[in-house]
């Protein structure tokens, strides 16, 4: 069975018309044999038949038209799978299809052949605006075959080529090509004033149609014919497009490396714009290759067609510098060892754009380094020795910006690009459908791409397809990679290193990673940083339209239980870990999850990601309805809203789950949640009822040998004790808190009760101690590396040091803490740090700075309710502004909120 686009849209079986049966059928056929293998969108057939001005029915009548069409193959002896519906559309799979016979026969150089594939112009008859651009663009490429069809025929001295020359330049008197080649063909017969009126009525047409001069190709044969010099090389380089955007340093890179002498590969994801780059590389190159600029598509990945094999591309090549086909060798070996010979001592550019692999490349590789190699693939191609290696990612947002405008028209699309991916071709795709639609807004095509379900759906236009690209890429694995990639588009999150895809493939780590270097090395999957893995957003949704449903909740189940059970870095894995408790259905894993991270994650600074875990956490674990799952993701919760400084919500939530422990009779539980009130209460400046509560928390602690919850609240009592000036019971509170710790082997607790206890030292006016006791703090919690400790324990030295007189090493270990809390984004002692920073500043007579940190401090506390803290930033702001008219106020302010505490003394944050 025969299908036909060059020329009528037919279908012919045994030399008889089969379809299509109706115009609407007729465009329907069009659009399927242009988009060949590929899934055609309903959505796009609607557009094909209707041009944008669909019935309401249209999808109806589509499927409908579509179906008869099968129906009619299948009766006239095509196989059940010619047309077949596929998620989204239909695809057509020809077996005779002309469009390939007319692009195979070029690719081996059988350039007559392919032109008899053409029996009028491309889809003649078939009246539809969305198909025009394809029309003009097969009318293009059979242009473009003629050329290189006449081209090698004039360089092998035919002499039959100057009337078909003659008659083509009648036809088409623009086209410069044509034109050039009339004069070499007419200079070759011996015709030179022949050839140089060609050039003179070109000339004389451009000027006064369009008012240009020829370019500087037709001049430079005008000129070589003018004085009979040689012939130059003929240039093969595709059009380079003039809005091209960006990739200015690869540009110049690969333009230096070419006039070394050295080889170019560049490789990227599909859509990446490695073709456009290649192309404009060679256009600024040319001029250093006099003898010639040749191109071959090596179709590595193109759609509906076979990788070139490396014998054919170098017949191709031959072609290019006048070798004609009757003329070239059998066998790969004679080829290579032919192209050697004849391109050796030239200088030559050659462009090898779309490898599928280094086999494909190194026969076509010139053995003289005069010549220019410039290689494009999707995959690494390491074989090509002593290249300049280029890896093109997406365009940065403010030049896929630009590109979008360009090539919309200068309609600017900052949330397109963003949409896109900042990928080039679907840019390109995006901005075309723009163009097309006159009555479209950017808005409107922002909202067709918004949703990731039907992003690629709309990314297709004019025979370019983002999807069909990708799939492409996909097509080339083996049965594990793709397999890997399917289940990797299950992963909820965004990066994610190769433990997590190993969970999800069900494999070990090594195997893992040796497929997701694979995935790496095709150019479908990015490296955000070292060890970590990702995908574009477009090839994300394009793993998850090709997974298979029963094989991904498989994997996510591993994913869940890895993140559950396994080690992994929480840090690392932290937004990751969001995505998966957001996830439903999985409410024992989530709760598992959560009670896991939050105890990882806490002082890390974290907030953002700690507080969504631990309500995750409680939703899951209400859901479950366990009374003991229940109080701990309360606690959870409390502990984030404790660290993000959300004091009013944490006593809110500590108060439900106290409520649910005391109901359920849980006195352990019980112990640890008035610990934990006692600590918010001292927070909230109400020390008295803070006491009172620690002191509760220990008799129940003592009772059920709760001995992390005594050694908390001990250390929070001493705190509370601290603030109130009752300094020896501060003391004999934190030696029992640090006593417990050590004897639990809690070796960053215990760094806390250190620095405890040196402040109170202080506080008793034995500052020799005090100080040594405080430096063995700071020292402990360096060595250990525990960023909260060592701000910690510096805030507490600094308090120390300043009561001993010494305000620039206070300032100095304040200013330290303060550094680190705001890379831990905690607020709570952030507040303390700013005012022992603000105090030591004021100290060493540097009122502006201090009032600095006074308001940062101040800032601080009264966002998070913290009252003691407020009390002594105002205090220090009225003493740092002095004689300042606000000075008073706040002296006032600090004042009346200090009395109101009713605090003798300054406070500082109980421990976590």
């Amino acid at each position: 069975m025969e299908f036909r686009v060059l020329g009528p849209v037919r279908v012919l079986g045994h030399g008889r018309p089969i379809g299509p049966s109706g115009p609407r059928q007729e465009r329907i056929l069009a659009a399927l044999l242009l988009g060949a293998g590929r899934v055609v969108p309903v959505s796009w057939l609607v557009d094909v038949v209707w041009d944008g001005e669909p019935p309401a029915t249209a999808v109806r009548q589509v499927r409908n038209l579509t179906t008869a069409l099968r129906r009619a193959l299948v009766a006239a002896g095509a196989g059940t799978d010619v047309l077949t519906a596929e998620g989204p559309g239909f695809t057509l799979r020809p077996g005779e299809f002309d469009l390939h016979a007319f692009e195979e026969h070029a690719a081996r150089g059988e350039y007559r052949k392919a032109l008899d594939c053409w029996r009028g112009p491309a889809l003649a008859g078939v009246d539809s605006a969305a198909l025009r651009p394809d029309a003009e663009r097969l009318e293009e490429r059979r242009l473009a075959v003629l050329e290189q069809c006449l081209a090698a025929e004039v360089d092998g001295g035919d002499g039959d080529a100057v009337a078909e020359l003659t008659a083509l330049v009648a036809e088409h008197p623009l086209r410069e090509g044509l034109v050039g080649l009339l004069m070499r063909a007419l200079h070759r017969a011996g015709r030179q004033a022949d050839a140089l009126n060609a050039y003179q009525r070109a000339k004389r047409r451009l000027a006064g149609e369009l008012g240009i001069e020829p370019g500087a190709p037709l001049r430079a044969i005008y000129e070589e014919l003018l004085h009979d010099e040689p012939t130059p090389g003929r240039c093969f380089l595709p059009y380079d497009v003039p809005d091209f955007t960006g990739r200015a340093a690869e540009v110049s890179g690969a333009l230096e490396a070419l006039r070394a002498g050295r080889p170019v590969v560049a490789d990227g994801m599909a859509g990446v714009g490695k073709t456009a780059f290649a192309v404009r590389v060679a256009h600024q190159a040319a001029g250093d290759f006099p003898d010639g600029q040749l191109f071959v598509d090596l179709h590595g990945h193109t759609p509906g067609r076979d990788p070139l094999p490396a014998e054919a591309a170098l017949s191709a090549l031959l072609l290019q510098i006048g070798v004609p086909a009757s003329r070239q060798p059998d066998g790969l070996d004679e080829r290579a060892a032919l192209w050697r010979s004849r391109v050796a001592g030239r200088r030559l550019l050659v462009v090898l754009d779309n490898a599928r692999s280094a086999d494909q490349v190194v026969p076509l590789l010139p053995g003289d380094r005069g010549a220019g190699v410039l290689v494009t693939g999707r995959r690494r191609l390491a074989a090509v020795d002593g290249a300049l290696e280029l890896g093109l990612d997406v365009l940065p947002p403010s030049e896929a910006e630009a590109l979008f405008t360009a090539a919309a028209g200068g309609r600017p699309g900052a949330g397109v690009a963003r949409l896109c991916g900042y990928l080039p071709l679907a840019l390109r795709i995006a901005a075309a459908r723009l163009q097309s639609r006159p009555l479209w807004t950017v808005d409107d095509l922002v909202a067709r791409l918004g949703s990731e379900r039907r992003r690629l759906a709309e990314l297709r236009a004019g025979g370019r397809d983002v999807a069909a690209a990708f799939a492409l890429s996909y097509r080339d694995l083996t049965a594990s990679q793709r397999r890997m990639f399917r289940v990797l588009g299950c992963h909820p999150g965004g990066d994610f290193a190769a433990a997590a895809a190993a969970a999800l493939y069900g494999t070990d780590l090594t195997e893992a990673e040796r497929l997701l270097e694979d995935l790496l090395d095709a150019h479908l999957l990015r490296q955000p940083a070292p060890e970590r893995y990702g995908f574009h957003d477009l090839i994300a949704e394009h793993a998850r339209e090709v997974a298979d449903p029963d094989e991904a909740a498989a994997a996510l189940d591993r994913l869940l239980d890895h993140y559950r059970d396994g080690e992994f870095s929480f840090a690392a894995e932290r937004a990751n870990l969001v995505a998966v408790t957001a996830l439903g259905g999985y409410d024992e894993h989530v709760r598992r999850i959560a009670d896991r991270a939050v105890a990882a994650l806490r002082e890390r600074g974290h907030r953002d990601e700690l507080t969504a875990l631990a309500r995750a956490g409680a939703r899951a674990a209400d859901r479950l309805g366990d009374p003991q799952a229940r109080q701990q993701s309360l606690a959870n919760l409390t502990i984030a809203h404790w660290e993000s400084g959300r004091l009013a919500e944490a006593v809110e939530t500590n108060a439900k789950r106290l409520r649910l422990v005391r109901e359920c009779g849980d006195r352990a539980a019980e112990a640890a949640s008035l610990a934990r009130m006692g600590a918010l209460h001292g927070m909230l400046g109400r020390y008295p009822d803070a006491i009172r509560l620690y002191r509760q928390a220990l008799v129940l602690a003592g009772e059920t040998g709760s001995h992390a919850v005594a050694c908390l609240a001990w250390g929070n009592l001493s705190n509370a004790q601290e603030v109130l000036g009752q300094y020896e019971d501060a003391l004999t509170s934190a030696a029992r808190a640090r006593a417990i710790r050590e004897e639990l082997g809690d070796g960053d607790g215990a760094i806390l009760m250190t620095a405890q206890l040196g402040l109170v030292l202080a506080r008793l006016g034995r500052l020799g101690e005090a100080r040594e006791v405080a430096e063995k703090a700071v020292c402990a919690a360096v060595e250990a590396g525990y960023a909260f400790g060592e701000a910690w324990s510096r805030i507490d030295a600094a308090e120390v040091l300043l009561a001993d007189g010494c305000p620039a090493e206070a300032h100095a270990h304040a200013e330290r803490a303060c550094a680190i809390l705001g890379q831990l984004n905690h607020p709570l002692l952030l507040t303390m740090a700013a005012n022992s920073l603000g105090a030591a500043a004021l100290a060493l007579g540097d009122p502006a700075s201090a009032a600095s940190a006074y308001r940062l401090a101040l800032t601080t506390a009264r966002r998070i309710g913290y009252r003691a803290q407020e009390a002594r930033a105002l205090l220090g702001l009225g003493a740092a502004l002095d004689r300042h008219p606000e000075a008073e106020h706040h002296r006032r302010a600090g004042r009346a909120l200090h009395d109101e505490i009713g605090l003798p003394g300054l406070s500082r944050v109980p421990s976590p």
